[in-house]
Order: structure tokens, then C-alpha cells, then sequence
């Protein structure tokens, strides 16, 4: 499915217009679109995956909808339906953050216009692959993280040891992750791993949409 095609299930078509002009009016009424539907999508998903998965306990339900809602993918799903060729030809700046929104903001509009029935179909089109290859993620911090940016073009996270504090009993290592482009996160934890894993998730909380 095509953003060309999402667009003409709306019954009224100025809802999707106004998600695309981003005077100050409707630049509240965007804002208003992408809490809706990121509440929409998350709702969706969570049923689905409640009702697909019939033998998941809570976590592993909370791993896969975790993946499944975030910015990470959110991009994966714009870019998919060709929302970021129609961003570009408005001449607004494209980052994940940005197409994760204009995402969120189109299924809310979708929702108000046209009900849960058919939104609730549009996600699970536009979502089902992505359910049925990751029924059995396993992704943490750093993989969300790491795919973000090789996606990015950005290459590889790299982790620096800044220091080791403390006795070989109870160690504390402090790490920094240096992505291009971006400042550097620090992290701190009782093992290189997990210091490497609290940098990476403080760098997905400061800089990418909540994954």
C-alpha cells in the first residue's frame, strides 16, 4: 500500500491535506492527528498481537510491540509508502523523528475521518509483514539502535571505555557512544555490556521518537 493509496480512503480529503500545511493553524491540528494516532496504532498492534499470539506471556508481547511502535519502524513503514517522496516535494526537512510523525499524524486523521474499522484494516496491512518477521524479536538497545543507523547511513555505533571505577568486585565502567552528526552519549553500568546498553538507550531517548 501507497501513501497515494492511504489518501484516498479518506471519505473527506482536506483532513489529509491539512496534515501537509504546516501554517500555524494547522500545525495544531497536526500535532492534535499524531497523538491520536500513535494511540491508534498502539491500540491496533497491542490487540493484534494479543490475539495472534496466543501463547506469549506479557514480556515477550511487550518486546515485539515495543519494536513494532518505534521510531525505528515507524520509519521503515513511511518510507515504504512513499510518505517521504511527498514530505520532500513539500520541502520540509526529513529525519526519523519527522517521518515517524507525519506517519502517526496521517492514521489519526485517517481515524477521525473515517473510523476504526477501516484504520484499524490500513495498519494491518501496512504492519503485517513486519508482525510475522519479528514474532520472535529479541531486540535490545543497541540492535534498535544499530539499525537505526545503519538505515541512517551513519554507520556503526562506536563505543569508547572512558573509565573503570571501583574493585574488581563491583566495578562501574562509564562508556560514550559516538555516532556521526550527533553529540556523544555517555553511559554507566556494572559491566562494559550494560554501560554500552544505558548509553545506547540514552541516545535513542535523546535523539529518536520513544522506541
Amino acid at each position: 500500500m501507497k501513501l497515494k493509496n492511504i489518501e484516498k480512503t479518506f471519505i473527506v480529503r482536506n483532513k489529509f491535506k491539512e496534515i501537509f500545511f504546516q501554517d500555524k493553524k494547522n500545525k495544531k491540528k497536526f500535532q492534535r492527528y499524531e497523538f491520536l494516532g500513535d494511540r491508534v496504532i498502539g491500540l491496533t498492534l497491542a490487540t493484534e498481537l494479543h490475539s495472534k499470539f496466543k501463547n506469549y506471556d506479557e514480556g515477550k508481547l511487550a518486546t515485539i510491540y515495543s519494536y513494532l511502535t518505534s521510531a525505528v519502524m515507524h520509519q521503515k513503514i513511511a518510507t515504504q509508502i512513499e510518505l517521504d517522496l511527498f514530505i520532500k516535494r513539500k520541502k520540509i526537512n526529513i529525519s526519523t523523528k519527522v517521518l515517524s510523525d507525519f506517519l502517526e499524524a496521517v492514521i489519526g486523521a485517517l481515524y477521525v475521518d473515517s473510523g476504526f474499522k477501516k484504520t484499524n484494516k490500513v495498519i494491518l496491512q501496512l504492519w503485517e509483514k513486519e508482525i510475522l518477521i519479528n514474532k520472535d524479536i529479541k531486540r535490545d538497545a543497541k540492535s534498535i539502535l544499530q539499525e537505526w543507523t545503519q538505515s541512517n547511513k551513519l554507520g556503526l555505533p562506536d563505543y569508547q571505555l572512558m573509565k573503570k571505577k571501583g574493585s574488581d568486585h563491583n566495578p562501574v565502567f562509564e562508556v560514550k557512544i559516538m555516532i556521526k552528526d550527533f553529540k556523544s552519549i555517555k553511559g554507566r553500568g556494572k559491566s562494559l555490556q550494560l554501560a554500552q546498553m544505558h548509553a545506547a538507550k540514552t541516545f535513542i531517548n535523546t535523539y529518536i521518537k520513544d522506541t
